[in-house]
């Protein structure tokens, strides 16, 4: 079974910076077990990491202690994550909760390894675009409007 990212990581940005978190955390680690075994005080203080870092770690290790082994076969899982990548276009960014209920439904509808870009373009008015490898869906209110000129036009000269 191939490992399921979770879903607070879903950009590649995010996968990305998850990746170089894990990978500093790593070095320190590797370091830090060498310095214990020869009996010296650890000089560099265990590195921060974002709270996608955590969750990813955490589930990786299922409770697990971690060893260099298990956090260097993460770091290969993820650097080798062959996801989908979709990307929507709004006329603004989406806070949290708008974000998480786009995401939601991308992964729910389609599938669910999916990674999401969001990008913001004032011009679109309303609605969103999304891009994928191969196609261009438009759900932008000016779409809707040309593609219904006809009962647009007759409204107009109904009034």
């Amino acid at each position: 079974m191939a490992y399921e990212l979770p879903s607070a990581v879903y950009s590649p940005q995010l996968l990305e910076a998850v990746v170089h978190d894990i990978e500093t955390y790593l070095e320190w680690y590797r370091e830090a077990k060498v310095q214990k075994k020869v009996g010296a005080k650890s000089t560099v203080a265990e590195p921060s990491h974002s709270a996608e870092t955590e969750v990813v770690i955490k589930e990786w290790l299922g409770g697990k202690d971690a060893t260099v082994e298990s956090i260097e076969e993460l770091v290969d899982t993820l650097k080798n994550l062959n996801m989908p990548e979709v990307h929507v276009m709004l006329a603004a960014l989406p806070n949290r909760a708008q974000r998480e209920t786009i995401i939601d439904w991308l992964r729910n509808n389609t599938t669910p390894h999916l990674l999401v870009s969001f990008v913001a373009d004032r011009n679109l008015g309303g609605g969103l675009v999304l891009r994928t490898p191969n196609r261009v869906f438009d759900f932008t209110w000016k779409q809707q409007l040309l593609n219904s000129r006809d009962k647009l036009a007759g409204i107009l000269r109904r009034v």
